[in-house]
């Protein structure tokens, strides 16, 4: 079983938290270019010198970037160890890759506000993109963990490597179908009962669409 969160992870991941949701409120209130660093910190309750324990720039803040980009150990290890099947296991990759991939916040309304900010300032993507990546290479490790506990072999570990690889942007299809509902169609958050919902949506398509498959 997964070590409990000793309190200093918990401190950090809280403080880590913290330092994103007040750097995107103190970006939205006062514009990229206005906002500081030493703010942004203010508005964490933290110093200065604490923020850059956890981000190099206020940009790699609102993102959620930082040098400790990780992903839940729980998370990893429900999902690792999960007595479910082959018969799931693309349901459960989409379920943890979404998971594993969103920053983790106390307040629903966080997606929303990152989204403005990311119509706002489109320059804020491509960092968007950068921790997406990371993340996905962590994911990828405890999807190949997920394999070989089911059975899987491979010819070698580069092709092992690969498959997970290929499971894992795989099952990213339904949170980026999401994100396009999202996209075209704001007013669908409220209307369909929040992003879960809509994720929900998705996957249910994502899984009727592999049915159909020969």
């Amino acid at each position: 079983m997964p070590a409990e969160e000793s309190l200093r992870s918990k401190k950090a991941r809280l403080t880590r938290n913290a330092l994103h949701e007040a750097a995107i409120t103190r970006v939205l209130e006062d514009g990229l270019a206005c906002a500081t660093v030493a703010t942004i910190a203010a508005d964490a309750g933290v110093s200065t010198r604490t923020f850059f324990n956890y981000f190099e720039t206020k940009e790699d803040a609102i993102v959620g970037l930082g040098a400790d980009v990780s992903v839940d150990e729980g998370l990893a290890f429900d999902y690792v160890h999960s007595p479910a099947g082959l018969d799931t296991l693309a349901e459960d990759t989409a379920r943890f890759v979404r998971e594993a991939l969103l920053v983790g916040s106390v307040d629903p309304k966080l997606p929303a506000r990152r989204r403005r900010l990311f119509a706002l300032y489109p320059e804020l993507v491509s960092k968007s993109f950068d921790r997406a990546e990371e993340l996905e290479e962590i994911v990828t490790r405890h999807v190949l963990d997920r394999l070989r506990r089911l059975g899987q072999e491979f010819s070698s570990e580069d092709s092992a490597w690969r498959s997970a690889r290929m499971l894992t942007q795989l099952c990213r299809v339904p949170l980026n179908h999401a994100g396009q509902v999202i996209k075209a169609n704001p007013e669908a958050v409220e209307d369909k009962g929040g992003t879960q919902a809509i994720f929900e949506d998705s996957l249910s398509l994502f899984r009727k669409v592999l049915d159909r498959l020969p």
